[in-house]
């Protein structure tokens, strides 16, 4: 039987933060501690004073940090200068592997100190540029946006190019990084996904009465960040042109700095009897609201793997989504769901109608649905990490014995 690991994890956006990179890593730390692992994670604080706290048996320390007001996530901070911190992790923890989830300030300092101390860095890459340039409105394809584009990319390679290990969650993913000039390998490896969590069930009366859902009407979904990336937008735009056609209520869940925007679009389309903004939900709503809906919606366009996405699926609803990024390695237009054209409201809402007028195409995309997101097994996932963790420890005792 193989040494438990002590594992230092990186991060510079980890729940209450809200965003799937920060979800995927949560899950990935709880879940190596549960299989018996020591795991520290390091991440920004909501302070300039660093505090540790205990969170699903992994030891989070949240560094001092400064606050970036709309750059992208709501509550977003980045740390303020945590070499010194992240040192002082190294030499009391004494990791055997570090995993970066990016390549920020925290991640930055710890590869640094890493390589300083002979210890193998597995980068995890959940970043494209889009998330946040999206969000500063500059007009796309712009001088000024290609050259963020550039910089954000330059940074990034900077990092990865240096580690031992890269993975992403998706092959699209992989492409990506590839063609902006990553050299290293790419090993790709899924977020993951408790499936048996977002196993459908009955939900109480309790939910129905909070967000006033009648179930007698189709339920369409949407589970994001209500930020402008996500384009929750288009599918209220899309919606609106169903009025007349088919009798049905919206879900919105989450917050985000484009939410005021979203419900103007709201009232402008006069949508406002028909679409509930929930804003922030916790897991077990969220659970709730997968199980009473009927079709999930997405219209993102920088998905690197899609979260919400694979927990609508496990839940065992069809999906209708951009045709973007990696969303069609979840999504197979025809079988599970629809892809539509991104951006295209006139092609998302045929897709909607068509489906949401089957009841049994629902329920045959609903089964495929579940057939499909077998293969995004958390458990799977955190196997494949700790392979990597013991192959690269073994390099390091192979070179040291020599």
């Amino acid at each position: 039987m193989r040494d438990k690991l002590k594992i230092l994890i990186t991060i510079e956006c980890y729940p209450p933060v809200i965003n799937g990179s920060g979800i995927a890593t949560m899950r990935l730390a709880s879940g190596l501690a549960k299989r018996g692992h020591q795991v520290v994670v390091a991440c920004p604080g909501k302070s300039i004073k660093p505090k540790i706290n205990i969170e699903s048996n992994v030891t989070v320390h949240r560094v001092r940090s400064l606050p970036v007001p709309k750059i992208s996530h709501q509550g977003f901070s980045f740390s303020a200068f945590p070499r010194n911190y992240i040192k002082h992790i190294f030499k009391e923890f004494k990791p055997d592997i570090v995993h970066i989830s990016d390549h920020f300030f925290i991640s930055s300092a710890a590869v640094s100190l890493a390589k300083k101390n002979k210890i193998k860095v597995v980068g995890t890459n959940y970043f494209t540029p889009y998330n946040a340039i999206d969000n500063l409105i500059i007009k796309k394809n712009s001088l000024l946006y290609r050259i963020l584009e550039k910089i954000f990319w330059h940074y990034f390679l900077n990092i990865f190019n240096n580690i031992d290990v890269v993975t992403t969650p998706t092959a699209s993913a992989k492409k990506i990084i590839q063609d902006v000039g990553l050299k290293k390998q790419v090993n790709v490896i899924s977020c993951g996904l408790d499936i048996e969590k977002f196993k459908k069930n009955k939900p109480g009366n309790e939910i129905f009465y909070k967000y006033k859902i009648n179930t007698n009407k189709i339920i369409f979904l949407s589970a994001s960040r209500l930020d402008r990336e996500k384009r929750v937008d288009v599918l209220l735009e899309a919606l609106s042109m169903l009025k007349d056609k088919i009798d049905f209520q919206f879900i919105i869940t989450g917050r985000g700095t484009d939410k005021e925007n979203l419900e103007k679009v709201t009232l402008k389309k006069n949508l406002t009897d028909r679409v509930v903004f929930t804003d922030f939900v916790p897991d077990s709503e969220l659970k709730n609201l997968y199980s009473l809906s009927d079709i999930f919606l997405t219209a993102s366009e920088v998905e690197l793997q899609g979260l919400s996405i694979m927990e609508a699926m496990a839940s065992g609803l069809p999906v209708v989504a951009a045709n973007s990024m990696a969303i069609p390695e979840l999504v197979k237009d025809g079988i599970n769901g629809y892809l539509f054209e991104p951006g295209n409201t006139i092609d998302a809402s045929e897709k909607i109608l068509q489906l949401a007028s089957d009841k049994k195409l629902r329920e045959y995309m609903s089964l495929n649905s579940l057939r499909l997101i077998k293969e995004h097994d958390l458990e799977v996932t955190l196997v494949k990490f700790e392979e990597i963790y013991y192959e690269h420890i073994s390099e390091i005792s192979k070179v040291n014995k020599t």
